[in-house]
């Protein structure tokens, strides 16, 4: 399998990278100036890239960083300097395969560097008129690949003290004890790790030019490793790798080491969509994943009140009792609080995508109307006694009258001033069912106490958490957002 790094990565936790070595973050440091310095060679800004070069080799004295400074200011045009660096590549890394050639390269650089020798004219001639001065020169054109440059290849074991042969076919290129580095040009090798107390792990390693190859092999799996890292657009979701039973490997921004070959990765956070992907990581690869979350169509509503148990009704569904939280479709909802004995509270929220809306509710007592109903019951009465009255003093004057006509009756009965009573009583029942009736109404629309408040707080970003009821001190699990 091929290793192919545009940059450096650090295949370790960081407990195991400081029981081997603490130049972690030194090696991060070269690798950004390599990378830096790669940019600006293919740019054709020679200078600017082996100043770079040379900020990596301060960062992590490896020999390749030198080499390749020494290529930059050649291309620059300055022999001089860029023999300078060919010899301290040398005096870093005496045992170099390219020696021989390296050498014949900084006496070339340093004939063109030295001034041609300067001619006296023959007696009695006049000295030659200054040269003119030659125009500038263009800005060099970009270059198109990094092929020139050396690459290094630092290998680190866990455990530490194996030993490590770079084979180039039949001939041993390097070897050494890890931490392990060695600069290599462009090419296919073969790593050979062998420890006293391990099985020997053997992989094939394509080099291109130009990087920064930092590679860890796990011994005790016999696994050469590759790194992963997993970003998203919303930070802390998270990531599982493989096998979402055994839970989630970490949150993004998210980055660990990883057995080489094909892996299966969702990210998930509340409120957003399953992202799922697959990649394949290599041997030493440093492969990114970058995930777009996209909101679920739907948001979730909160409610907690004072009373426990009170129905929650959504668009007049009842969808639970407090306190509740629960899925409800993205929208302008009608939702309503209600327990008997209490006054109802109604408030029209608006339900977001992939959020939370809390709710706060402060149920109040409803007026007792109980003595509106008991005065109703004696206004019904004393109605249907003024109609029995009524009645009875109607057919009790029709009859003197009818006695009366029939000359049985003088006009000063006694008797008409027992009907006239009737009538009397039956003003006087009707009176006072006029006066309860009124009494009764006051009372049905006479409310004392205060109504029932809540207030619906901004929507915002639910996580798994627990819910916590502020006001009756319940909890539960489930997706929740923080008041």
């Amino acid at each position: 399998m091929r290793w192919v790094m545009v940059a450096c990565a650090v295949l370790l936790s960081a407990a195991t990278a400081r029981a081997q070595t603490d130049d972690g973050g030194a090696i991060e440091r070269a690798r950004q100036h390599m990378e830096r310095g790669q940019a600006l060679y293919l740019q054709a800004r020679f200078e600017e890239a082996a100043a770079e070069f040379e900020a990596a080799y301060e960062a992590q004295p490896f020999s390749a960083f030198l080499y390749n400074a020494g290529v930059a200011l050649e291309r620059a045009g300055q022999p001089g300097r860029a023999a300078d660096y060919f010899e301290r590549y040398l005096s870093t890394d005496p045992g170099s395969a390219d020696a021989a050639s390296v050498r014949e390269r900084i006496a070339s650089l340093r004939a063109a560097a030295a001034p041609p020798p300067v001619e006296s004219p023959p007696e009695g001639t006049e000295p030659p008129e200054p040269a003119e001065t030659p125009a500038p020169e263009e800005a060099p054109e970009p270059v198109e690949s990094l092929e020139n440059l050396m690459s290094l290849l630092s290998v680190r074991t866990n455990p530490a003290g194996a030993t490590i042969r770079v084979m180039d076919g039949d001939r041993e290129v390097s070897s050494g004890p890890t931490p392990f580095a060695h600069t290599l040009a462009e090419g296919r090798y073969h790593v050979v790790v062998e420890h006293p107390d391990f099985q020997t792990v053997e992989q094939d390693v394509s080099i291109d030019p130009g990087k920064v190859y930092v590679v860890i092999v796990e011994m005790s799996q016999g696994e050469f490793l590759g790194y992963l890292r997993v970003q998203s657009d919303v930070a802390g979701a998270q990531v599982y790798i493989d096998d979402r039973a055994q839970g989630p490997r970490g949150q993004t921004p998210f980055e660990a080491p990883i057995p080489v070959g094909a892996h299966q990765i969702w990210v998930e956070r509340p409120g957003y969509q399953l992202a799922q992907r697959e990649v394949e990581v290599g041997v030493g690869e440093d492969v990114t994943v970058q995930l777009e979350l996209s909101r679920v169509e739907y948001g979730r509503l909160r409610v907690v009140a004072n009373v426990e148990g009170a129905r929650v009704l959504v668009d007049d569904v009842q969808v639970g009792e407090v306190p509740y939280e629960g899925q409800v479709s993205a929208g302008l909802h009608r939702v309503r609080v209600e327990s008997e004995g209490m006054k109802a509270f109604e408030a029209q929220v608006t339900i977001e995508n992939g959020q939370l809306t809390p709710m706060r509710v402060r149920l109040r007592p409803g007026v007792d109307r109980g003595s509106a109903w008991v005065t109703s019951v004696f206004t019904a009465l004393f109605i249907g006694g003024g109609v029995t009255l009524a009645l009875l003093g109607n057919d009790w004057m029709s009859g003197l009258r009818a006695e009366q006509e029939a000359g049985r009756l003088t006009s000063d009965d006694p008797r008409f001033d027992q009907g006239l009573y009737l009538y009397i009583a039956a003003d006087a029942a009707f009176g006072l069912s006029v006066i309860l009736g009124g009494l009764a109404l006051y009372y049905f629309l006479y409310d004392p106490l205060p109504p029932s408040e809540g207030s619906v707080r901004e929507a915002r970003d639910w996580a798994f958490a627990p819910m916590i009821d502020p006001v009756n001190g319940a909890a539960s699990l489930g997706f929740t957002g923080r008041f």
